[in-house]
């Protein structure tokens, strides 16, 4: 790129440097060289760089007369806006000037343990900028308590305009005027419509690191976790200590769990003088040498997402001692020290953190998860916190006049309804899904023909194929058809009960041999948890068409005990993708509803009444269940609530289509008031939540063994008969 020759004073390094940023911010294409390189050494222009969690612009620093309000445009990093207490942030802006006077001894004297980074210090984040993103700075001092301010996210720079040199070139250039509007229109649009539940989304978008993540951030579904922790237990049989921990920062129905995120700054890095950990830019992963890592804890310090673990190799005494971490190390000589090694003396802790399993062709923890419930999805399309128009806008792409879009800024629904994704995301997995269906299609195909073949038997023999078997041996019709028939002990019955047993016995057996690794190899959890519910699905249909529908003697006991299994894994199935929902907090979901309900109220006020006349008294119902029913009658009620939902889905649709509402509103406002009956008979289990999830499996696996003890016991009883 070139620019204008000027006096040779002016060709500073800094100055060249903010000359090349401000040229390549599109706001300013069309700006002639000349009058841009003359804006800059005129002094109308400022280029700073930030360190993160440092403030960059305060209502302090822009009532300064030296300074005052200017146009910034983000070069490069991030930087949010947000709103702290006024002691904070004199306090964190008094510790920022003293570290700018030390002396690089004395900077090197400070502790390792960084303070909290401004994004969690904020009482709340209110917006992000990012590369080509502009914003003004005079909305600090325009109608601010003083509590509001920009500041580093990551490592960034800064190119700011003083508002006459702004002025000055919209008045040259009618051109920049527009596209200036436009940009800071975007902004104001972007801050007016994130607000309620979007606002605490955007915030938890920033708080929480996601904004400065890598390309990929792992998150737990908890509508379809079973809570079984075979993540956790993979992560660690693999590498001796887990590098990741399920129960992270949860939003709504998204758990994002404790694991090392890349961050876009790796702040981990720095501190290391071993040049232990690395940034592998081919693989895009931070990385621990563990043959040269002395376990001095720096990089665990100063990761701010507590991703980084020191497991102790030397006392067993330890908690965060790991026999296994130590025997894998030892294995492959991590630990030798020495002369000529990557150490010189015998370490005592290493630094633990997740690289994504990137020497492996699959990631243990995702790959080992039976539901599909770990994912790794892209932050950015999961919380979308700008639309396509605003970032259009941002290049000054857009036709001017354009209204933008609001709906899909920060989407509310993957965070109160779930994202639905079930093929692991981003992550390397290996997953078949083509057996299980197989096997669902084959037993219920056989399921079908012996139940069509048991009906003609006992209703129209004729047409029956043991019939046409007997036919075909040369029995005449009349005896042929005498001896068509179906009871417990037929052919067909101890058939069905060969299939029934072998199936409920594979349904056993996966909880035992889900953890042997020759089991895993055959084929994945997810396969295998499939295969599960197949088995303890169908193995029962085929054991009733096994009894002949007898059920008086004693081996009754073992059809009773795995009737109970079933029905036992079945409500096990449905609290674990009920109550975890609960467990994570409704408040999201309540919010948003609460926010549209008002919305709708004012335009639609009558049709929003019938909305509370349905709601009230089912609030009403489920607050006494809750304040007076015992465990079971909650549950039954709830279970029988909702069951209910489709019926009361239609006579909602009913009740809006004739409220003299448009068609959308009207399903817009059943749908949130069938979501709003939902949460309240939610909260109704919701201090009884933990009881149920560890209580159904005392019923189920107890019953599973009794059921299997009886079946093994009939069985031998009757070949033993039979020899």
């Amino acid at each position: 790129m070139k620019q204008p020759q000027g006096n040779p004073g002016e060709n500073s390094p800094e100055t060249q440097q903010a000359y090349r940023d401000l040229r390549q911010m599109s706001v300013l294409d069309g700006i002639p060289n000349e009058s841009l390189w003359r804006a800059v050494v005129l002094g109308g222009v400022s280029r700073q760089v930030f360190e993160r969690d440092v403030f960059v612009a305060d209502p302090q620093d822009v009532a300064a007369p030296e300074l005052g309000p200017r146009v910034m445009l983000v070069a490069s990093g991030q930087v949010a806006v947000a709103v702290f207490e006024p002691a904070k942030i004199a306090e964190r802006k008094q510790a920022q000037v003293e570290f700018s006077q030390m002396t690089e001894a004395e900077r090197n004297d400070l502790s390792a343990l960084l303070p909290p980074p401004l994004s969690r210090v904020a009482r709340k984040n209110l917006a992000t900028f990012m590369r080509g993103d502009l914003f003004n700075s005079a909305a600090l001092v325009a109608g601010s308590r003083g509590d509001v301010a920009f500041y580093a996210v990551e490592p960034s720079v800064v190119v700011s305009l003083s508002h006459e040199l702004a002025s000055e070139l919209a008045v040259q250039f009618p051109f920049f005027e527009d596209r200036l509007r436009l940009a800071i229109q975007v902004g104001r649009d972007r801050l007016y419509n994130i607000l309620g539940v979007k606002q605490e989304i955007l915030d938890f978008f920033i708080r929480h690191g996601i904004s400065v993540s890598g390309e990929m951030v792992r998150v737990r579904q908890l509508d379809t976790c079973i809570d079984c922790k075979q993540c956790e237990e993979a992560c660690e049989e693999r590498y001796g200590a887990r590098r990741l921990t399920l129960g992270g920062y949860q939003l709504g129905m998204l758990d994002f769990v404790f694991s090392c995120r890349t961050c876009t700054d790796q702040r981990c890095i720095t501190p290391c003088e071993y040049d232990s950990i690395r940034f592998a830019p081919n693989i895009r992963e931070v990385v621990i040498n563990e043959t040269s890592c002395v376990g001095c804890t720096l990089c665990a310090q100063s990761c701010p997402f507590e991703a980084i673990e020191m497991v102790d190799i030397s006392d067993p005494g330890n908690p965060t001692y790991r026999e296994e971490f130590k025997l894998r190390l030892d294995g492959d000589g991590s630990l030798n020290f020495g002369p000529g090694k990557g150490r010189v003396a015998r370490a005592r802790r290493i630094a633990n953190k997740c690289d994504h399993c990137y020497e492996y062709s699959t990631q243990a923890c995702v790959s080992a998860c039976p539901t599909g419930s770990l994912i790794e999805v892209s932050a950015y399309e999961l919380f979308q916190e700008r639309s396509p128009e605003a970032q259009a806008a941002t290049g000054m792409l857009q036709d001017m006049g354009t209204t933008f879009g609001h709906r899909e800024i920060l989407p509310v629904e993957p965070f109160t309804e779930g994202i639905g994704v079930r093929d692991a995301g981003m992550a390397k997995t290996k997953r078949g899904r083509l057996a299980p269906v197989l096997m669902w299609g084959l037993s219920l195909t056989a399921f079908f023909l012996a139940t069509a073949e048991i009906i003609l038997r006992m209703y129209k023999p004729t047409s029956s194929l043991q019939y046409f078997l007997l036919r075909a041996k040369g029995l005449e019709p009349v005896i042929a058809e005498m001896k068509v028939g179906f009871r417990a002990g037929t052919d067909l019955a101890v058939n069905c009960g060969y299939v029934g047993t072998g199936l409920m016995l594979l349904a056993i057996l996966y909880v035992p041999l889900r953890r042997a690794k020759s089991f895993r190899k055959i084929a994945s959890n997810t396969m295998w948890f499939d295969f599960h519910l197949m088995s303890g699905t169908m193995g029962p249909a085929f054991i009733l068409l096994h009894t002949g529908f007898k059920l008086d003697n004693w081996v009754s006991a073992a059809f009773w005990s795995m009737v109970i299994v079933f029905i036992s894994g079945v409500i096990g199935r449905y609290l674990y993708t009920q109550v975890p929902d609960l467990l994570s907090g409704r408040e999201l979901e309540e919010l948003d509803h609460q926010r549209a309900m008002r919305s709708l109220r004012a335009e639609f006020p009558h049709a929003v009444a019938e909305s509370d006349a349905i709601l009230e008294p089912h609030k009403q119902v489920a607050e006494s269940i809750a304040a007076n029913a015992g465990m079971l009658r909650s549950f039954l009620w709830v279970m029988l609530e909702d069951l209910r939902r489709p019926s009361r889905w239609l006579q909602r649709k009913r009740t809006f289509s004739g409220a003299n509402i448009s068609k959308a509103s009207g399903v817009e406002l059943a749908r949130r008031t069938g979501r709003m009956m939902l949460i309240n008979r939610r909260k109704v289990l919701a201090s009884r939540a933990q009881l149920l999830l560890h209580s159904w499996k005392k019923v189920h696996v107890p019953f599973s063994m009794i059921m299997a003890a009886i079946s093994v016991f009939h069985i031998y009883l009757v070949f033993t008969k039979s020899l």
